[in-house]
C-alpha cells in the first residue's frame, strides 16, 4: 500500500476534518483514508479525457491490425 504525506494543510481544514471524523465515529486517519478512497475513482468525463490524451499521444486504436504489424511500423518510424 502507498503512503501520502500532505504538507501545509490549513489548520481550519484539519480541524474540520477532525470534527467530521469524530461525528462519523471514525479515527481521523480512517476518515481521511475513506475520503480519499471515495474521491479516487475517475468520473465519466475524466475517463473520456484520459482516452483523448492517449489518442493524442499514440494515435487512434487500429482494430483488426495484427500487433506485429503495429510494432514493425513503430520501429520503422525511428
Amino acid at each position: 500500500m502507498g503512503q501520502v504525506l500532505v504538507r501545509n494543510i490549513d489548520d481550519d481544514v484539519v480541524a474540520g476534518l477532525k470534527i467530521k471524523a469524530r461525528l462519523a465515529g471514525m479515527s481521523f486517519e480512517t476518515f481521511v483514508r475513506e475520503t480519499l478512497r471515495a474521491a479516487a475513482p475517475l468520473s465519466g468525463k475524466e475517463k473520456v479525457a484520459l482516452i483523448e490524451e492517449f489518442h493524442r499521444k499514440h494515435g487512434p486504436i487500429r482494430v483488426g491490425t495484427p500487433p506485429e504489424d503495429i510494432i514493425r511500423e513503430e520501429r520503422d518510424k525511428r
